[in-house]
């Protein structure tokens, strides 16, 4: 026993055993001899390092005194100075191209300057410039080719819709996702705190994204997280407080002009005498005379928001940690309307000696997002109902609304829908060094989601009129629903890099394994009478349901990467993995996914001349593959078992002898032979640099194809199954990236510029022999765009002279397929010349694609003060408006301003057909009268900041206070109908919450 307590012992004093140290300090400035705040001091070859304060001083610990320290500044030559018998070292950082950048790519970092593949960086300090909840609406503009669509201002839902160089497959949406990696691990870049990200990369063609294999198909977002770095312990504070405010919503007549209008399409409903009795304002408002503005109402609240975030970071080189706390508040606009979010990280990184590393992370996050129950019944109300209908009696109680539908009255009531959220991620990292050159990491990483849902719908009392004996509009009903998912994540990575002189070669080889498990419950019951009591036993039991369900996946998976270069000019990178996928039947289960890409620093030619105009130029190319795995069902749940002949309980119950049996049905084909979706994408890019790198230039060019596209083909309904998945369809995407970056400093005045803009040209090349896919009010037609508006041309409105007095139709006329018009009416386009207006003659009207995305970015600072300003913009959408957000007095509903200019025997020459209560009508087709232009523009951030002088804060221990002011979505240039934004969704019928305004002033804050 006490040889083994011996030998434990000299292990334990041999792994902390390290070599003499010392600390070197000093100061960091630019050329202009003024501190630089926030440079990046490592030593070479490890993970020690610190960043400089305020004043550009800096501290930390080495061993030995045969290390390199690096001095990296973004916008700045990086710096190399050997320490030797130095204690104290100074440094002043040249302008220029930061060509020994390192950049986070795949299981791995790289010199930017060496990178082949297309990879885009967003910084930290580009992120925290503009506040956000949701992580992903703060990359909206700041990268080519990638685009953060934020169309809701709904607390807990506002985040982005990412998408990378567009869509490029077909089926459910969420096919199009992007891989979405923190720390290496899969995960949700919402649930991060920005003021915790060091960085994120994205990799757009198939060479930088192909080691990622089948889950990399449509790009790959690598968030790299801070960490705890060698130095004194830093804590910041990070808090902003706010109000939120709907930027464009629904703008309605207000009573009379309803009244007026209605008159218009049912003469007489209105009496002289009532229009005059609002003519004149007197008691208008009131019970006696309505004039309910049932938007302002609904969406009454301030929406207050707040969030706090506490970091601590730091350590020695045997310890770093780095933990952070955060908490928000997010109030709605709409009442009782609330998001919180509880989230908290910690780090640990511990070198266990000269040749073991171990690294521990735990992430934990809870949400709660409340909100009125049906809140999408609520909203699409308050968008359609009249203002003669009254939400607010005189004496202050509740009124009848519509036949006790009264959305505000339900949005004030007990009603309420909540979700919870609960979320843990824990990461251990062993990284092994054998001997130089040589590192091998292992990870695991399991993670465990819990979501409960429990919504609560309940009726609330209102009077017909004021001192009306009180009514009840619902007993109440309360669905329950809870989702727990567990994932097992392990890789083990070896990587190995050797400088031979001319030559650099470096070689990466993994393995991963990933399982997925889920299971999900639902119940329900109906009729509570006291609404106080919120549980299930408190309902009728008579009309409880339950269900429930569960699924499990996997995938594993073998890569490696080549990477070769010669003489710090000529690059070539190669990749490949190995998948197989549980989603697949065995013989389908793998495919492999190759890559390759070269590139030529052409600036690193003896020929290139020195100190021109043109400072850097690289050429490059790239080719490669990757794979898609996913398959969704027409509710857009992931469909795990398509290749095998599924049989469910309690799907198809007989009736025999009058009682019910249990009984059960094979509902959907298998497609045994169902196998890999593929994506092939080719790149060709030029970097360059101008001015001695204070103007940069990014061009890129590619041709992204998907091939065996998964897919349901309809099948004839007398087969009597669902349609199968099938490998059927290929699409393809044509595009080109431009990004240009300015950097310059005058004085003590720095500037920056930046300017992004991508353009792609979808196309669907095939559909697995057919010529089309079954349309709606979108197709998928070979040679067209995914998701094409499929609709009538529009020739424009019938008058009366092209009706005969007996109400007929002149001869030569098309005929209407849809029901009886009149003058007035849409006049549609008789495409296939039949003499007929029918569904034959639908066409493709528009797009629902966004293919031209651009941003601009202005930075400035001087002394203290900071300002960033942000533009964003967007072309080649369509938005197709229905229903209550776009046909008047639809269903009796009513009618916006924009709708005013309405035909009339007066007015032949309107922009809108006729106007007319009903809820069809052969005018409320999909056509070109309902279809606007999405282009836009908008103002998305202004944030003005200011830093105290150390002067001033040197006296309370703090190494920088900074306060800024802050807005967001301000102002919004588009060719929409007034009130209406141009990120509305596609073919909305009402039930929508509005992208929202946000007005912030906050507080940084580092002692």
């Amino acid at each position: 026993m006490k040889k083994v307590q011996l030998i434990i012992l000299c292990f334990l004093l041999s792994s902390v055993a390290f070599a003499q140290s010392k600390t070197i300090g000093g100061t960091v400035v630019d050329e202009q001899l003024s501190p630089l705040i926030g440079v990046t001091v490592q030593v070479q070859g490890s993970t020690t390092g610190t960043i400089t304060d305020i004043n550009g001083n800096y501290s930390l610990t080495v061993e030995g005194t045969d290390n390199v320290l690096l001095f990296s500044y973004t916008g700045y030559e990086l710096q190399r100075i050997e320490i030797g018998d130095q204690t104290t070292i100074d440094v002043t950082l040249q302008p220029g191209v930061v060509l020994d950048e390192v950049v986070v790519v795949g299981y791995a970092t790289q010199q930017k300057v060496n990178l082949t593949g297309s990879v885009e960086v967003v910084t930290a300090e580009e992120l925290v410039k503009q506040p956000v909840v949701q992580t992903s609406t703060g990359l909206a503009g700041l990268v080519p080719g990638l685009t953060a669509v934020q169309s809701s201002g709904q607390p807990g839902s506002d985040n982005a819709v990412l998408r990378i160089r567009g869509i490029g497959t077909l089926g459910n949406s969420s096919k199009n996702n992007p891989l979405i990696l923190i720390d290496g691990i899969p995960d949700d870049i919402n649930g991060l705190d920005p003021n915790d990200i060091e960085s994120i990369s994205v990799l757009k063609d198939a060479s930088a994204a192909a080691i990622y294999g089948s889950r990399a198909a449509n790009g790959v977002i690598l968030v790299t997280t801070k960490r705890g770095k060698v130095g004194k312990v830093t804590t910041s504070i990070n808090s902003y407080v706010g109000v939120q405010n709907p930027v464009q919503n629904l703008k309605f007549l207000d009573a009379l002009g309803y009244m007026e209008a209605f008159n218009s399409a049912q003469p007489g409903a209105f009496t002289d005498d009532v229009l005059q009795q609002y003519r004149s304002g007197v008691g208008v408002g009131t019970e006696s005379l309505p004039n309910t503005d049932w938007v302002d109402l609904l969406f009454s609240e301030s929406g207050l928001q707040h969030s706090h975030s506490l970091s601590v970071r730091g350590g020695t080189d045997k310890i770093r940690i780095a933990s952070s706390v955060l908490f928000t508040d997010q109030d709605g606009n709409v009442p009782n309307f609330n998001f919180k979010r509880y989230s908290g990280r910690f780090n640990l990184d511990y070198n266990l000696s000269e040749r073991i590393d171990l690294a521990f992370d735990l992430n934990f996050r809870r949400d709660i997002q409340k909100q009125p129950g049906d809140l999408n019944a609520l909203t699409r109300a308050a968008y359609r109902l009249q203002p003669l209908f009254v939400a607010i009696n005189d004496d202050g109680t509740w009124g009848p609304g519509f036949t006790g539908g009264n959305p505000v009255a339900a949005a004030n009531s007990s009603a309420l829908d909540q979700t919870t959220t609960n979320y843990v991620r824990a990461v251990m990292k062993a990284t092994i060094r054998p001997f130089n050159d040589l590192a091998v990491s292992l990870t695991y990483s399991p993670q465990f989601l819990d979501r409960d849902v429990d919504d609560f719908n309940t009726g609330f009392t209102f009077y017909e009129s004021s001192g009306a004996p009180p009514e009840n509009n619902s007993n109440g009903s309360l669905f329950k629903e809870t989702f727990t998912s567990f994932t097992d994540n392990f890789n083990a990575i070896a990587t190995y890099g050797k400088d031979l002189g001319d030559h650099n070669v470096s070689f990466l080889a993994g393995y991963e394994m990933l399982k997925f498990r889920s299971e999900i419950w639902r119940a329900s019951r109906l009729n509570y009478i006291i609404p106080e009591f919120r549980q299930l036993n408190n309902g009728d039991a008579d009309t409880q349901l339950n269900s429930g369900s569960s699924t499990l996946n996997g995938l594993e998976s073998v890569f490696g990467r080549f990477n070769y270069v010669f003489r710090d000019k000529y690059l070539f990178e190669a990749n490949v993995r190995r998948d197989a996928s549980s989603r697949f039947a065995e013989g389908f289960r793998t495919a492999w996914f190759p890559s390759f890409s070269v590139g030529w620093r052409v600036s690193e030619e003896a020929f290139f001349p020195d100190g021109g105009f043109l400072s850097n130029l690289k050429l490059r190319a790239s080719w490669g593959q990757l794979g898609n795995q996913f398959i969704f069902d027409g509710s857009g749940n992931p469909v795990n078992f398509a290749y095998t002949s599924l049989f469910g309980l309690g799907n198809a119950n007989p009736t025999i002898g009058g009682v019910p049996i249990v009984g059960g049905a094979q509902t959907v084909l298998a497609n045994s032979e169902l196998q890999w979706e593929t994506g092939e994408t080719t790149n060709f890019g030029v970097d360059a640099g101008f001015l001695d790198g204070r103007l940069a230039l990014t061009a890129e060019y590619y041709i992204r194809k998907t091939k065996d596209i998964l897919l349901g083909v309809t099948i004839p309904t007398s087969v009597g199954f669902a349609a199968p998945v099938q490998n059927a369809g290929e699409v393809e995407n044509r595009g080109y990236d431009l990004s240009l970056d300015w950097q310059d400093k005058i004085g003590e005045f720095r500037y920056g510029i930046n300017f992004n803009y991508s353009d792609f040209n979808n196309e669907v090349i095939d559909l697995g022999g057919l010529d089309q896919l079954p349309p709606g009010s979108t197709i998928n037609r070979v040679g067209q765009e995914i998701n094409s508006i499929f609709g009538l041309q529009v020739e424009g409105l019938y008058q009366e002279s092209d009706f005969g007095s007996d109400g007929s139709l002149n001869e030569g006329l098309p005929k209407p397929g849809f029901g009886a018009i009149q003058a007035g009416d849409i006049r549609y386009t008789d495409l296939n010349g039949d003499g007929e207006i029918t569904n034959d003659d639908r066409t493709i009207i528009g797009s629902t694609i966004t293919n031209k995305t651009w941003g601009v970015e202005l930075s400035a600072a001087y002394k203290g003060f900071d300002l960033a300003v942000s533009f964003i913009g967007a072309g080649g959408r369509d938005v197709m408006l229905q229903g209550d957000a776009g046909w008047s007095f639809f269903n009796a509903g009513k009618i916006q301003e924009w709708q005013a200019d309405y035909w009339t025997p007066q007015n032949p020459n309107a922009a809108y057909p006729r106007l007319h209560p009903a809820s069809s009508h052969p005018n409320w087709r999909t056509n070109e009268t309902w279809l606007h232009d999405a282009t836009y523009a908008r103002l998305r951030n202004v944030t003005l900041g200011y830093s105290l002088p150390a002067s001033l804060i040197e006296g309370i221990n703090l190494t920088r206070a900074r306060i800024y002011v802050s807005g967001q979505n301000l102002v919004t240039w588009d060719n929409m109908p007034d009130g209406i934004d141009p990120l509305i969704p596609n073919f909305s019928s009402g039930a929508f919450y509005p992208v929202t305004r946000v007005l912030l002033g906050g507080l940084n804050i580092t002692f």
